[in-house]
């Protein structure tokens, strides 16, 4: 009887340690914290940051076309990730010189040294959030010719 006794104790004296300790799980946030989702989109095209052993700049541009506003043809040292957030934009690269519409929610990948040029033949602005991974000191643009007639 002595035995049950001291197993049941023991039982007992575990379970009030567990119940009483703190939990290991995630801590939620402390104090005055906002977050601002600035965007999200989604691409079927296959993204890969490749960054072996040198310095990398992630440089982030909210960017606004006006009526009618185009980027002019120009490369990027290092690929571009764009999701729209309002507006339609259209992309022509050198590879295939037809148009593609991108709206609201909608991501661009456009590889690093690709020519293209990014427009909007609305009567509304364009807006989207666009994120450079490039080698660091690098410029973000370079202006490229026009690779494809005008249309």
């Amino acid at each position: 009887m002595l035995a049950k006794r001291s197993v049941f104790a023991g039982a007992a004296a575990i379970m009030l340690m567990v119940v009483m300790s703190p939990s290991a799980g995630a801590t939620p946030a402390q104090g005055d914290v906002q977050r601002t989702d600035l965007a999200e989109g989604t691409t079927d095209a296959p993204i890969a940051i490749v960054a072996v052993g040198q310095p990398t700049t992630l440089h982030v541009q909210n960017i606004v076309l006006g009526p009618a506003a185009s980027s002019g043809w120009h490369t990027h040292p290092g690929p571009e990730y764009s999701v729209i957030n309002d507006g339609i934009m259209r992309v022509r690269t050198a590879s295939d010189c037809a148009s593609t519409a991108f709206g609201a929610g909608q991501a661009i990948f456009i590889p690093a040294g690709v020519p293209h040029v990014v427009f909007n033949e609305t009567a509304q602005h364009a807006e989207a959030v666009v994120t450079y991974t490039l080698p660091a000191d690098r410029p973000v643009r370079d202006d490229a010719p026009a690779a494809c007639p005008e249309g």
